[in-house]
């Protein structure tokens, strides 16, 4: 394929996912948002976070070494920083750091 044709397809991607984006913001934004949509934005990260954790711990062998350890670990080093720190990156990044370090490194 031509670069120029990749360019224009990546290009074109980009604007038509940036406006898919934008638009409800142009339509809304006179308008107070609803007790629902307010419920949703305030406990989204939350939900979000439970849903990730749910997920990580799904295919861990209990019963073989390491035992889920590194990912107990990662999951109570995300769930203490971001209780302190009130901070969604730096509890993900301290949490999945820990981890890798404890997979790679420790636990091997």
């Amino acid at each position: 394929m031509e670069t120029s044709y990749l360019i224009g397809a990546i290009s074109l991607a980009a604007f038509v996912t940036y406006v898919t984006r934008i638009i409800p913001f142009l339509f809304f934004r006179k308008k107070e948002p609803s007790a629902i949509i307010k419920y949703i934005e305030w406990n989204m990260p939350v939900m979000i976070m439970v849903i990730l954790v749910f997920y990580a711990l799904k295919d861990v062998q209990w019963e073989v070494y390491p035992y889920g350890i590194a990912e107990i670990v990662g999951v109570l080093i995300a769930t203490f920083v971001h209780v302190k720190f009130k901070n969604a990156l730096l509890s993900i990044f301290l949490a999945t750091f820990t981890y890798m370090i404890l997979i790679q490194k420790v636990l091997v």
